[in-house]
């Protein structure tokens, strides 16, 4: 069984078992269903990036923010544009400013705890007024969250998953830095539709 073809949405008993991991995350609307396993966080972001991405759309992010993501995004063609932050994360006025000026962006990407090379994370009222935000401009949220069990005090802030009414946010998690990097697992979490469609990609791979 070990040696066999697996699933192409990945182990069946890990996405149930991640249903229940991200309850610590406040996020408890979802299934199995919602949730698709990959190669390590850096293969949903390409993913990602395949799927929303075309010649000329643009991707806002945080400045500055991980490498690793801005390069991928731009290597499917995407042009990045940066926000500023300040103690409570991404500044919420500029990026409504962003969206205004760049109508088509494919999607807002933010590492929203311990953000990298930062360390800031987002206060819960950006976290909401973020999720408001990608409704009104008609746009997706990736949020990238490696980091977020790795407080001093243990506190767990609520994923902007968690605020999600819309369909909007696609979640990114992985173990690299909570079990080991080696491992490479890693997972998205999105609506049913979406997820079939990065499980199509997944089997074109």
């Amino acid at each position: 069984e070990a040696i066999q073809y697996a699933a192409s949405d990945g182990y069946g008993p890990l996405r149930m078992y991640l249903v229940e991991f991200m309850k610590r995350y406040q996020v408890t609307d979802i299934s199995y269903k919602n949730i698709l396993i990959t190669s390590g966080a850096q293969q949903g972001l390409a993913y990602l990036a395949k799927g929303l991405v075309t010649p000329g759309s643009v991707v806002i992010t945080e400045n500055p923010s991980y490498p690793g993501a801005l390069d991928t995004f731009r290597g499917y063609g995407a042009e990045v544009v940066g926000v500023k932050m300040d103690e409570d994360g991404m500044d919420m006025d500029e990026l409504e400013r962003a969206l205004e000026t760049h109508r088509n962006a494919a999607f807002i990407y933010t590492i929203a705890d311990f953000q990298n090379p930062m360390g800031i994370s987002m206060s819960v009222p950006r976290r909401k007024r973020l999720v408001e935000l990608a409704e009104k401009y008609d746009t997706f949220v990736v949020e990238d969250g490696p980091y977020s069990l790795i407080s001093f005090d243990g506190r767990i802030m609520p994923a902007i998953k968690s605020f999600d009414t819309y369909g909007r946010v696609i979640y990114s998690g992985s173990t690299s830095k909570t079990i080991a990097p080696g491992l490479r697992i890693g997972w998205l979490i999105a609506d049913e539709e979406s997820i079939q469609k990065l499980v199509y990609l997944k089997m074109r791979d």
